[in-house]
């Protein structure tokens, strides 16, 4: 309970009839004095008894979604009801997250004598994760506003905020989208396992129960029915939030696409009970990092942290993409014979290779994919999932992370395809043939696979051809080709329909080499 204003000012006026009372001998004013003072305490003395039935009160919070995306309003009714009326005016306020804000007072009041009441209000918020609301603060006072009660109740509701989420993702090479899902954990030998292999004759030393009845009764002598063997897979995904992978519409820009492949490979570790790791790369470096681990805590807090990354605020100054050891040798034997000023200055930037690699262990991307690759055994997965803004720094960080046979899945976002508008056809067309040309020579290394991400209709605009295949094609295309598909893939992703320009296609096959 906590005295207000007007409870003070009031006693201060009692006390002050006490005392003139005595100084001037006037008993009225004493007497006055005394019975203001005594009807304090017993307003005071009523207010404390009653507002313990504040206690036995009950309020509810609810929402008609559990489940929200950022941005979108959610409305939700907070009820309060009372076993008996109270002689004094309530209110309750629920607790808000930061961040969050609200169409109205989040606030219901119950009216001196009244039982029950209730207020609805939308809560909208831009930041993803759970948000809770609660517990509520309950506020009330007297009539003669002369006292103010609080206690807190523990209701509280969870709403979880999810990112918005792209309408057509495609995942593919050149264009088509996969031939098939990631996921399976084939590996061509027999023993123990779920899927058939093969029947073959029994021999001795075969387990009993291992024996094929029907095929025995078939075809007149014991066989035994091997089935293929399965393992599991260590994977470590690396996904780039740096700043440009916010490029693009709201809900649909470069890290949007590649969290759907991340959160995909989520469920594909869940399913299958692999260890997954996540290592989240930012314009300062690596802001996640989880080692491998299977578990379904694991998993939520991957899921969790996948959901919850945005892009980072770029800090580094020296922003240009390095260039490569061969480039810097080749520019340097130009610039050898150049006695120019121009040459004489230029010169000494292309001579030392040390520059080259003392740049490269700067930046973020190649020192998270180091981290991930030290983390790893041999023959694991490394996931990494970015764009295609620094090629040289994209190119030696695969080449990186492919040692140690280990399998490198790499998956890109084209930045022709996230623009604001798409501007000359021809342009946007020979930018997405760069971009091809680089995936295909990612795509080209031993144990690495590299497909493409991005919205399928924008795609589409860009490449000049529908997904069936027809349309437009440039002058010198050659038809689309399919790749074979290899049965034995990485973990799972999903994919959209895509289109093929001038057949750019070949690569690698829609799943990943082969897990010897």
């Amino acid at each position: 309970m906590r005295a207000n204003r007007r409870f003070w000012a009031t006693a201060t006026l009692a006390a002050l009839l006490v005392a003139l009372g005595v100084v001037v001998a006037d008993v009225t004013l004493l007497l006055g004095g005394v019975a203001l003072g005594l009807w304090l305490l017993a307003a005071q003395t009523a207010f404390v008894s009653r507002s313990g039935s504040v206690t036995d009160a009950e309020f509810t919070l609810d929402g008609e979604y559990g489940q929200v995306t950022v941005d979108e309003p959610t409305p939700v009714r907070l009820r309060a009801d009372l076993a008996s009326a109270l002689p004094f005016d309530l209110t309750a306020t629920p607790d808000l997250p930061a961040n969050v804000t609200r169409s109205r007072a989040p606030a219901v009041t119950l009216p001196s004598g009244d039982r029950a009441a209730e207020t609805v209000f939308e809560l909208t918020t831009p930041v993803v994760g759970p948000k809770q609301i609660g517990p509520v603060e309950v506020e009330f006072r007297d009539r003669g506003g002369f006292f103010t009660g609080t206690t807190t109740d523990s209701t509280t509701l969870t709403v979880d905020v999810q990112p918005r989420t792209p309408e057509r993702v495609h995942v593919g090479e050149g264009g088509r989208p996969l031939a098939t899902l990631y996921g399976d954990h084939r590996t061509d030998r027999a023993g123990a396992g779920l899927e058939p292999y093969e029947v073959r004759e029994y021999a001795p030393g075969d387990q009993l129960s291992r024996i094929d009845w029907k095929a025995t009764a078939r075809l007149d002598h014991p066989h035994i029915r091997e089935y293929e063997l399965t393992r599991s897979h260590e994977t470590a995904l690396v996904v780039d939030h740096r700043a440009s992978m916010g490029d693009g519409p709201p809900g649909e820009t470069k890290l949007d696409h590649l969290r759907e492949v991340a959160l995909g490979f989520g469920a594909a570790a869940a399913d299958f009970d692999d260890p997954l790791g996540l290592y989240a790369v930012g314009d300062d470096g690596a802001t996640a990092s989880r080692d491998p681990a299977a578990g379904a805590e694991g998993y939520a807090t991957i899921r969790r942290l996948v959901r919850r990354l945005e892009p980072t605020e770029a800090s580094d100054p020296d922003g240009a993409d390095p260039i490569s050891p061969t480039e810097a040798r080749s520019t340097a034997e130009r610039l050898g014979g150049d006695d120019s000023r121009f040459g004489s200055t230029l010169g000494p930037y292309f001579e030392a290779g040390e520059t080259y690699v003392r740049r490269l262990r700067d930046r973020p991307l190649f020192r998270t994919v180091q981290l991930a690759h030290s983390r790893l055994r041999g023959g694991s997965w490394l996931v990494l999932l970015t764009d295609d803004s620094n090629p040289t720094e994209l190119r030696e960080a695969v080449k990186l992370a492919r040692r140690n046979e280990q399998n490198v899945v790499v998956f890109l976002a084209p930045s022709v395809l996230y623009e604001s508008e798409v501007g000359d056809p021809d342009d946007a067309y020979d930018r997405y043939r760069e971009f091809e040309a680089l995936r295909r020579s990612l795509a080209r290394m031993d144990r690495v696979s590299a497909f493409e991400v991005g919205p399928s209709d924008r795609l589409e605009t860009v490449v000049g051809r529908v997904a069936s295949g027809g349309g437009r094609r440039r002058s010198g295309g050659a038809p689309p080709a399919r790749s074979a598909p290899d049965s034995r893939a990485a973990p799972r992703s999903t994919a959209a329909a895509g289109s093929d320009p001038e057949g750019t296609g070949a690569g690698t096959g829609a799943g990943a080499r082969a897990d010897e």
